[in-house]
């Protein structure tokens, strides 16, 4: 269940914001705009636009639409790359240059800068002659960052804390990366960024249970020494007899170490990703600040104080206390993902669970007492950095 945000539970909402890339790049269509002034601004054509995009109706374009830029003016000859540039509060005219391979001084001259230390943050430059920094163009940092299977930049471990004017397409931009890489990385299903949030620039790993992860369904595991058909069962959240029909065991007893077994979704309710906390309200807050420098690493589950939490997948559940975190509970999961909860008004199951077990209850503990009752969710891929659960949540809460 989700509900419409409200004022009081997020930071700011980032309107859609003003930066246009450069020749080759992409553009976000505001509202009001048409394409004339994108091909005028961009120092192209509208007939370029066009044959880039596949437009069919030159006159029907769509405010938060993504257009593509071509090189060129669309008549054979080389345009002079031309970039809309909204400086935004931290911003140098020096470090503006160097993001986009300029000089200072022909920044200062396109724009008609008397004090290249005084710029005005809203301001629109004009970057003529430098290369955008998604273009691809030789020097600067982009040459030397790893790329991702479909082609864009990943900074590793870095990320960027969004301001407000930001856009989406406008971050992905400044750093040379594509928009649905950023959009995958962070989890950004529903379209939306906050002020304040911290965004990953990298990939963290891919998220279980879209489409992959420990328990569900068509899975496979290996026999593994002093393993039994009765603790595979346990650790996958199936019945014994299920695991033994589904791999034509006619003797339970006998194992070979290094033995594939096939694993059926499971009879106890461990097929697949199950909600946490059903009927739970939520938002995408992840990455938001929290004291000391951290970013918020999960998603809030908001229920009443009692709510049963249920074990998301099928694993092995270990429990502990904290200052911070509260009663919390640690699942991994067979495929060595970790899902951790904190915050529990009071423990449920431990050890080997089935998908769906109860495994605690919503509560305030920790840090997050007097707060309003939730669960602070988080999920580790592979047993690593945390990947952002709010697409996975999304999905089936």
């Amino acid at each position: 269940m989700r509900v419409p945000l409200r004022p009081r539970d997020i930071c700011a909402l980032i309107a859609v914001g003003a930066l246009a890339l450069a020749a080759s790049g992409t553009h976000v269509v505001r509202s009001g705009e048409s394409l004339h002034a994108i091909a005028r601004d961009h120092g192209t054509t509208v007939r370029a636009l066009v044959e880039a995009n596949g437009i069919r109706n030159p006159n029907l374009i769509l405010a938060g639409q993504e257009l593509t830029i071509p090189g060129d003016g669309g008549g054979g000859t080389t345009a002079t790359r031309s970039l809309a540039y909204t400086v935004r509060s931290g911003d140098t005219l020096a470090s503006i240059a160097a993001r986009h391979r300029t000089s200072v001084s022909a920044l200062a001259a396109a724009n008609g800068i008397a004090n290249p230390n005084l710029i005005v943050v809203g301001r629109s430059l004009q970057v003529a002659g430098g290369a955008s920094p998604a273009s691809g163009g030789s020097g600067g940092s982009s040459s030397s960052a790893p790329t991702t299977s479909s082609g864009g930049r990943q900074l590793a471990g870095q990320r960027h804390t969004v301001q407000y004017g930001d856009t989406i397409a406008g971050i992905a931009g400044r750093y040379g990366i594509r928009t649905q890489d950023l959009i995958t990385w962070n989890g950004l299903v529903d379209g939306r960024i906050y002020a304040t949030t911290r965004l990953v620039l990298f990939d963290p790993g891919p998220l279980p249970g879209l489409g992959g992860g420990g328990s569900t369904p068509g899975g496979t595991h290996t026999v593994q020494s002093g393993q039994t058909l009765s603790s595979i069962a346990s650790r996958h959240g199936v019945s014994v007899s299920a695991l033994a029909s589904a791999n034509g065991i006619s003797d339970p007893t006998r194992l070979q170490v290094g033995q594939k077994l096939t694993v059926p979704a499971g009879s106890g309710g461990g097929g697949g990703f199950v909600c946490p906390v059903p009927g739970a309200t939520f938002f995408n807050d992840w990455g938001f600040p929290r004291s000391g420098g951290r970013s918020h690493a999960g998603t809030d589950l908001f229920a009443p104080r009692g709510t049963p939490v249920r074990a998301p997948v099928a694993g092995h559940v270990a429990i502990a206390t904290g200052s911070i975190g509260g009663k919390q509970f640690r699942l991994t999961a067979a495929d060595g993902t970790l899902y951790f909860g904190s915050h529990l008004h009071s423990f449920g199951a431990t050890g080997p669970v089935a998908a769906g077990t109860v495994i605690g209850t919503v509560g305030d503990t920790g840090n997050a007492a007097g707060s309003r009752p939730h669960l602070h969710f988080e999920v580790h891929p592979g047993g690593r950095s945390p990947a952002n659960p709010f697409p996975l949540l999304y999905g089936r809460c």
